[in-house]
């Protein structure tokens, strides 16, 4: 935790560069724009969305703007863009999706996360085998990484519904045979199963919402993500409990067979609206077509993404964005006993902070509707720094339960402001595959966060 002033110098490195980058504003003051200092500058960037149509190119095609055209459901008012009722007896529904999306987050984060350790200690008791011998099974997270962009391809060109189902169906079957493993290989095989499905669950997300909900990304984003958190508060109860009556091979069962569940869910409802691009007034007739077709969604295509400065900038963010998640977060029970915490006050702040994640992805979803994406990721990075500050010193009376949920809040933004962000720089159009690049800063965060937390 001593590297913590570190961490917040490199978000608010991030909030000032990225904003200067995408912005074209240069470092140094000058005369150039509107103001000459650069705290000017920064206050500006906040408070100010005049750049929004030229920074954020494809944004206009989310957003309602008199005479630009903008996709709106079949058999839906113009009144009503961008809204997708409730309806559930029609699971090609737009919530439907959602629900799924929520689901998948839900189970495959919360087992692989929230639960993993509940099931160590048994198997090491059972197996003989060491805590860092079952810990390296995690070092095949980066296999999801690697695959995402390849994925993500499929998904751009055929559609997310059965290459997330595979990929679900992939862990569930990792689960399903774990309580038949008895060699040390065979727990290695099995991780690299269930990471390998991880590549393309949580990819389609920003492009599921983008097109269901053109008006609502933001606020809809967060609720799809919200099942991050989530199961870190329900699962690893229900999961506990049931190894202690039934073993851990009882614990594997229940994960695979719910998470097969899901992966029958999302072959059913995770589809894609059939979108036509309508331009209010006379000229309407002149869109026509299906914006289904992968030709006519707004966006780059992945030749030209990589081509732009923006998704290196992305590549940063992501990079140094889940540096909490990997080194800090996880020390963070630690610290706060370290520090003179109790181990009950600790693990209490531990959950605050996961409810205030959850929070912070719908907050800071509607925060990204009304001041661009880009601007509430400032403010995000802003408050994080602020509470990783406070955090570095816990022995303050009351500090914990002020910095915990701070800290979960701006945390938590950061899936559903960064899939805003890929939708406003990159569209639709090439959108899982660039997610799946993007990723590739978290798998490289999650390779240095344990060395990082271990010299500190």
């Amino acid at each position: 935790m001593t590297l913590i002033p570190i961490y917040c110098g490199s978000w608010i490195s991030i909030a000032i560069r990225h904003s200067s980058m995408a912005m074209d504003i240069p470092f140094k003051p000058t005369r150039v724009r509107h103001t000459i200092h650069l705290p000017s500058q920064i206050v500006s960037i906040i408070f100010r969305c005049s750049y929004s149509a030229r920074t954020c190119p494809y944004r206009l095609n989310f957003i309602i703007v008199k005479d630009q055209p903008r996709p709106i459901p079949n058999n839906t008012s113009v009144d009503n863009a961008g809204i997708s009722a409730w309806n559930p007896f029609n699971p090609s529904h737009g919530w439907w999706a959602v629900a799924v999306c929520f689901a998948i987050s839900t189970t495959l984060v919360g087992f692989s996360t929230y639960t993993f350790a509940l099931f160590g200690d048994e198997m090491a008791a059972e197996f003989g085998w060491t805590r860092t011998q079952i810990n390296a099974s995690l070092s095949f997270l980066a296999v999801g990484q690697i695959l995402g962009p390849f994925l993500g391809r499929v998904i751009d060109l055929r559609g997310p519904r059965v290459i997330v189902a595979i990929c679900v169906g992939l862990t569930a079957s990792s689960y399903l045979v774990r309580p038949m493993m008895t060699e040390l290989w065979h727990w290695y095989a099995l991780s690299f199963i269930q990471y390998a499905g991880f590549s393309a669950t949580m990819t389609p997300v920003g492009r599921i919402v983008g097109l269901w909900f053109p008006k609502a990304r933001g606020r809809v984003m967060g609720v799809a993500m919200m099942g991050n958190n989530f199961g870190g508060v329900v699962l690893p109860g229900i999961v506990g409990a049931v190894i202690a009556y039934g073993g851990w091979q009882t614990g594997y069962y229940l994960q695979g067979l719910l998470t097969s569940f899901i992966a029958i869910t999302v072959l059913v409802a995770l589809r894609e609206p059939k979108i036509e691009p309508i331009l209010q007034g006379k000229d309407s007739n002149e869109f026509k077509g299906t914006i289904s077709a992968r030709e006519n969604l707004p966006g780059m295509e992945m030749s030209q993404a990589i081509r732009s400065k923006n998704l290196y900038m992305l590549l940063y963010i992501l990079l140094v964005g889940a540096t909490p998640f990997a080194s800090l977060l996880p020390q963070l029970i630690s610290h706060y006993v370290n520090e003179g915490i109790s181990s009950t006050a600790a693990a209490t702040a531990m959950s605050i902070l996961a409810l205030g994640g959850m929070g912070g992805k719908v907050v800071f979803g509607i925060l990204g509707e009304k001041i661009t994406a880009k601007n509430a990721m400032i403010v995000s990075f802003v408050g994080l720094s602020f509470a990783l500050l406070l955090a570095a010193n816990p022995s303050i009376p009351g500090i914990i339960w002020f910095c915990s949920p701070l800290w979960g809040l701006c945390m938590g933004a950061f899936g559903t402001l960064t899939n805003m962000i890929v939708q406003d720089y990159f569209g639709l159009k090439s959108f899982a595959s660039i997610m799946g690049v993007a990723g590739y800063g978290t798998a490289i965060s999650f390779g240095i966060g344990p060395i990082l937390s271990g010299l500190s």
